[in-house]
């Protein structure tokens, strides 16, 4: 009997061992339990009037144990499957009644440059009369207005000029908190180093920003508190093409990728207006001057830009990495987005399709800007006079005719003087 047990003993210890050692074989030979990477790619288009394709990523992991019923322990590795699903927004005809009823108040981006300003006027005019919904506008500049568009604090912006937004726009897309919903000015341009004609034709070889880094250029720019460097008059502190000129976290930003840190002081106007007073008081006196501007706008058809204002030479947008000034070379032509926060999507979708036909050209905005420029005085408020500017478009141009429906057109034209 004991040599009975004995040998049962012996026969089961022989079985385990006999099993550990399959299974160290089967490990030793690549057949353990790997990490395996699955991914399955899941497309859904969504029926939003937009302008801009949009890649929306979630990822989701599951982990898989398999398990080995041995009597030993064994490492097994993890099965993980990943499932990514990408989001399409595409551009969709659809038909919206407007509701009746009260609507919820829309609040405007107020960016503070007549552009935008004018764009408003006309805007909100067509929001209020057309579609039944109070507006009003939160002033300030791009910056912190963006951040506003991206809380839900401020409804539509009239522009979001890219690249110059290029890093918080591309965030605030991927998060799901702003959509492109329209575009405007697309004939438009800017630039950090503008001067006069008459100082090129003085210094004829004065044609790049290198030159910028010797002496007699730079005295020509120099004022008694800039320590001998050019001063260059350029974007006020808040606006996003601020970040392009000294740099941001996406770059260098252009002084300092051209090596004109030590040769070129950036000054901060102040205002939008005080940047204009400072160039048109020095071509008025035919003084030399370095800055940063952009069109259309009436001061640089009025200064006969590119004739009367030159461009000094800039690397060119394609030799710098994602075409971005900041990395070091001109602007690129923008493109100037309307924005909405995501929530008036659900709130009044009605008005996607009203700013997907929004076509704001060079020609209306040089006829609204010289109107406006030439009757402010006569209100009390820039407000009430960006509002008559929109007047006085919409009655006397009918191309904005075609951005919205009859029935919105029949209310716009009622109200109007």
């Amino acid at each position: 009997m004991l040599g009975a047990f004995n040998k049962s003993r012996t026969l089961t210890a022989s079985i385990v061992l006999l099993v550990a050692a399959f299974v160290m074989v089967s490990i030793a030979c690549g057949e353990t339990v790997r990490e395996v990477e699955v991914v399955k790619v899941v497309e859904k288009e969504v029926p939003v009037e937009v302008i801009k394709e949009v890649a929306v990523e979630k990822i989701v992991k599951e982990q898989v144990v398999k398990e080995v019923e041995v009597e030993v322990e064994v490492e097994v590795e993890v099965e993980k499957e990943v499932i990514k699903e990408v989001t399409k927004i595409v551009e969709v005809e659809v038909e919206v009644e407007v509701p009746e009823g009260p609507k919820r108040e829309i609040v405007f981006g107020g960016l503070n440059w007549d552009s935008a300003l004018v764009q408003n006027g006309i805007a909100r005019y067509i929001v209020e009369h057309g579609y039944g919904h109070k507006t009003s506008q939160v002033e300030g500049a791009t910056v912190p207005l963006f951040q506003g568009l991206r809380k839900g604090d401020i409804d539509i912006t009239m522009e979001i000029w890219l690249p110059n937004q290029n890093v918080v726009w591309n965030e605030a897309v991927k998060a799901g908190e702003v959509i492109p919903v329209g575009k405007s000015l697309e004939d438009n341009w800017q630039s950090t180093f503008l001067i006069p004609a008459y100082v090129q034709a003085a210094n004829p070889d004065l044609d790049s920003v290198e030159d910028l880094k010797e002496e007699k250029y730079k005295a020509l720019f120099a004022e008694p508190d800039s320590s001998g460097k050019a001063v260059l008059w350029g974007c006020i502190a808040g606006w996003a093409c601020r970040g392009v000129q000294e740099g941001t976290e996406a770059g260098p930003g252009q002084i300092s990728a051209y090596g004109l840190s030590d040769h070129v002081e950036l000054r901060d106007p102040g205002t939008s207006g005080a940047l204009a007073a400072a160039i048109e008081g020095a071509v008025k006196k035919e003084d030399p001057i370095l800055f940063y501007y952009w069109g259309p706008t009436k001061l640089m058809l009025d200064l006969n830009y590119p004739v009367d204002i030159v461009d000094l030479a800039q690397p060119d947008p394609s030799t710098c990495a994602n075409n971005d000034p900041v990395n070091g070379c001109a602007f690129p032509p923008a493109e100037i987005m309307i924005a909405m926060n995501t929530e008036l999507v659900h709130e009044a979708p009605y008005l996607i399709q009203f700013f997907n036909k929004w076509d704001w050209s060079a020609g209306n905005q040089l006829g609204a800007d010289a109107w406006y420029g030439e009757n402010s005085g006569n209100y009390d408020t820039s407000e009430e006079a960006f509002e008559a500017t929109a007047v006085w478009y919409l009655s006397n141009n009918d191309a904005w005719q075609s951005w919205v429906p009859e029935d919105v057109l029949a209310k716009v034209l009622a109200a109007l003087p």
